[in-house]
């Protein structure tokens, strides 16, 4: 009875230090995917409700983005570090945000990613993704998610400001493409 109980707790314990330091070592290689990424180019499935919307976007670490939608009213997402823009070129609108207020301030953070995935578990790992759970200052919430086999950056899922669901699904990743900070500039009303 005792040569099973310690077998018992040998195999817990042989497990547990096994789980610990497979997530370590998926940990490891996000960190180092991350810090060598510079630059994103990728297709996405924007899910809001029961509607998807389609793309692809551009990302220049820190706080630069371009989303390009494929939709009637040709809208474009751009940041250029400090405001993001909605562009909806069919109606010649552009609607301004302080990027600091939105969810993809701490998206667009290598830095604040970086620290999350260093002093956090993931809330959940499955055979494709591993997913980790970012609480701001304001107690809102930002699910980020990393593809297990290449350790990108694979999408998040947020409320938006009338609390709806919003997962983003990326693919197509390409990474440190050359993108000029000019390809981020937001346009003028007058130039749609």
């Amino acid at each position: 009875m005792i040569k099973k109980l310690n077998l018992f707790l040998f195999l817990i314990i042989f497990y547990f230090f096994s789980q610990n330091f497979s997530f370590a070592n998926i940990q490891g290689k996000i960190i180092n995917n991350l810090q060598q990424t510079d630059t994103l180019s990728f297709d996405f499935i924007q899910k809001i409700g029961d509607k998807d919307e389609i793309g692809n976007c551009y990302i220049k670490f820190s706080y630069l983005i371009k989303c390009i939608y494929t939709d009637e009213k040709e809208k474009i997402i751009i940041s250029n570090g400090r405001t993001l823009a909605v562009v909806k070129k069919k109606y010649k609108k552009v609607y301004l945000y302080p990027i600091k207020k939105t969810p993809l301030f701490t998206i667009l953070d290598k830095r604040k990613i970086l620290d999350l995935v260093k002093n956090n578990n993931p809330i959940k790992i499955n055979k494709n993704i591993i997913k980790f759970l970012y609480i701001g200052k304001n107690n809102e919430k930002l699910k980020i998610f990393f593809d297990k086999n290449t350790f990108n950056i694979a999408g998040w899922e947020t409320k938006d400001s009338y609390s709806n669901t919003v997962i983003f699904d990326i693919f197509n990743v390409e990474k440190n493409i050359p993108l000029d900070k000019k390809f981020f500039k937001i346009p003028r009303v007058e130039d749609l």
